[in-house]
């Protein structure tokens, strides 16, 4: 049963093994960190740009300087669309934390 399974569904085990291997390798080497980093510059650098226009358009900006930022190793794993989910959660954690010095969901 266990090996008919895996005969089955070889391509989508082997696709999420090398998933799991990527996110352990950008654990390990602390590209994450660079890439969040990258992320808030890009962040303020919209701000500073774009000033009271839409926040859409910084959202947008922000999202394909970052995703252009990018190893095109890294653009077979991870889409611009899990790249926007990544930008506002980490949106989201910078604005709580500014509005107290916590992150504690108090936005």
């Amino acid at each position: 049963m266990f090996l008919e399974f895996i005969s089955r569904n070889w391509i989508v085990l082997l696709a999420l093994v090398g998933v799991a291997a990527v996110v352990i390798y950008l654990t390990i080497t602390r590209q994450w960190l660079k890439v969040r980093e990258f992320a808030y510059q890009a962040m303020l650098l919209a701000e500073r740009t774009f000033g009271d226009q839409d926040g859409r358009i910084k959202f947008d900006f922000v999202v394909r300087i970052v995703y252009k930022y990018f190893p095109s190793w890294l653009k077979r794993f991870i889409t611009e669309e899990q790249l926007r989910h990544l930008i506002q959660e980490w949106y989201d954690l910078a604005k709580d934390f500014l509005d107290d010095g916590l992150i504690n969901s108090s936005v």
